[in-house]
């Protein structure tokens, strides 16, 4: 299966694959943040199965957690938000390819980001990254960061 990794230059494509709750939280704030981050995204056979965004700032509707690591951007990292898979392409490891590909698009770069899933944590600590903090909220939540 031939797949890419590429800049995406529509960004509604990549919106169209996202979850309603999920698209909720960006879309109405797109116009705002196209010049704060990146969309990138991975096709299989030329359709779009998969991406997530690069921020070079907290994005729409930061949490708690985020707000208190928010001095991250300062020390030169990066914030990956809406990674998403599609659900019929999951079990092609399709996420840790993209992280992959964001590791060798950008050698060095730090990047962080939050999660409220213990099964992301996992996955996130697989493809190299520690976590950095925990909320003591309900649910939970965890600040993990990639510096290699």
């Amino acid at each position: 299966m031939k797949t890419t990794f590429e800049l995406c230059n529509k960004p509604d494509d990549f919106f169209e694959i996202l979850p309603e709750d999920w698209q909720a939280g960006i879309v109405p704030y797109w116009k705002e943040y196209h010049t704060a981050a990146n969309i990138y995204t991975v096709k299989a056979e030329n359709k779009l199965v998969a991406g997530g965004i690069l921020f070079n700032r907290l994005p729409p509707d930061p949490s708690d957690l985020d707000h208190r690591f928010n001095n991250l951007f300062a020390e030169g990292y990066l914030y990956i938000g809406f990674l998403f898979v599609q659900p019929e392409m999951r079990h092609l490891h399709l996420g840790s390819w993209w992280l992959d590909m964001l590791k060798k698009k950008y050698p060095g770069q730090k990047y962080w980001l939050t999660i409220e899933e213990e099964a992301l944590k996992h996955f996130y600590l697989r493809n190299g990254f520690e976590i950095l903090g925990e909320s003591d909220s309900d649910p939970k939540e965890w600040v993990l960061t990639y510096n290699k």
